[in-house]
């Protein structure tokens, strides 16, 4: 059953299953590394502020490298796994790290985005066909997102069609895949860094160029900044929306609802992080010594990965949890928890609110345009979206 949580049409299921098995699986990936995964609410609340299941890059690095030289795999790991990446550092470096960059995703810096997010989504929408398939991943869900972080970074979207092969490369989990993307992207992003310190803007990545001519930043640090909010910074948020549209379309009643009574789309994004979370499993965390949980004791020295997904349809935490309700006022965990909760949470629910509503309340006969089992999931241990969403729109 374990090698079943790789089905990415079954994940639903497959967790499940698990769930019902016990608390704690020991899994190997499909790049061949062995990881042990966590699936009930409590634990995985618990784990994501366990010290002992450290994120430190050194340690990851050579775990990693270890597991895939075994399978006969290139040892490298992708920029993402950066030695300099707050997501992948303990404290108290992760917290003078993330200080820095913090400030340009607070609530109220976020809302000022609002009204330029609304125009853009308006521009997307405008001219989609209504009466045949419009792929609403290819046409929404990613420029969306792609274009808001580029503003707010500074890095033009002159390359669009390569962001996005290289981030859903990176996104999976086979080395003949990511590295190439890595090292693409990062000669792409190290060409922009040298143009930044001749043509400043005031984008954020020319604010922390700046930081590093100051020596307040390394530079392996702004290169793994950018990396991390560039890639975070639209592929959550792209999931979401698709993984959303993709749920309320389900039921044409519900889709209505929400074109009526734009209110509820809040508690609408929410419900659809809770039930079909953008994020599959929270990054790589490996073992400083041996930990317990549900009764299972995972050794020093191994990769635990915590299963958002599953933890959203937990039974024990959700009454009904396998039914999607927008007046739920739902939690969850698909943001993460702890010191590594989600820096650009506010960014994400506030594109999916505008993209749900605009759908909503222009395209209220809305319908999919092809069957379930002809979508297919992305190949990513991490993330969670469709490849493509077809959708007939309808008139207005």
């Amino acid at each position: 059953m374990t090698s079943e949580i790789f089905d990415w049409e079954r994940a639903h299921e497959a967790a499940h299953a698990l769930r019902e098995q016990g608390a704690v699986h020991q899994v190997t990936l499909p790049s061949g590394v062995g990881a042990w995964v966590i699936g009930h609410h409590a634990d995985a609340l618990a784990a994501l502020t366990d010290e002992r299941l450290s994120k430190d890059s050194a340690g990851m690095h050579r775990i990693l490298g270890a597991q895939l030289r075994r399978a006969g795999k290139p040892p490298e790991l992708s920029r993402m796994f950066g030695s300099s990446s707050i997501l992948f550092m303990d404290n108290p470096r992760h917290d003078e790290l993330r200080r820095r960059v913090s400030k340009a995703f607070t609530l109220r810096r976020v809302h000022l985005l609002r009204p330029g997010i609304e125009r853009l989504v308006a521009g997307l929408l405008e001219d989609l066909p209504r009466d045949r398939p419009v792929d609403l991943i290819e046409h929404l869900a990613f420029p969306l997102p792609l274009a808001v972080i580029c503003e707010l970074l500074g890095i033009p979207l002159d390359e669009r069609d390569q962001f996005r092969d290289w981030t859903t490369a990176l996104m999976e989990d086979e080395p003949d895949r990511v590295l190439p993307a890595s090292h693409a992207m990062e000669d792409y992003f190290d060409k922009l860094i040298v143009a930044k310190r001749t043509s400043a803007d005031d984008g954020l990545l020319s604010a922390m160029v700046q930081l590093s001519d100051i020596g307040e930043l390394t530079a392996d640090e702004v290169m793994d900044l950018v990396f991390l909010l560039f890639v975070a910074g639209h592929e959550t948020a792209t999931n979401l929306i698709g993984n959303g549209v993709y749920h309320l379309l389900a039921d044409p009643r519900r889709w209505r609802l929400l074109g009526r009574r734009p209110d509820l789309v809040p508690g609408a994004v929410e419900e659809v992080l809770r039930f079909d979370s953008p994020v599959r499993m929270a990054t790589y965390r490996w073992t400083t010594e041996p930990v317990q949980y549900g009764g299972v004791i995972i050794p020093a020295e191994q990769v635990v990965l915590v299963s958002l997904l599953s933890a959203g349809r937990d039974q024990h935490r959700y009454p009904d949890a396998d039914r999607l309700d927008v007046r739920r006022n739902a939690t969850h965990l698909s943001f993460g928890h702890g010191i590594h909760y989600c820096l650009g949470t506010p960014l994400a629910r506030l594109e999916a609110d505008i993209a749900f509503t605009a759908l909503t309340r222009e395209f209220p006969d809305a319908r999919p345009a092809v069957e379930t089992d002809e979508l297919h999931h992305n190949p990513s241990v991490i993330m969670n979206g469709f490849r493509s969403l077809p959708v007939i729109l309808g008139g207005r």
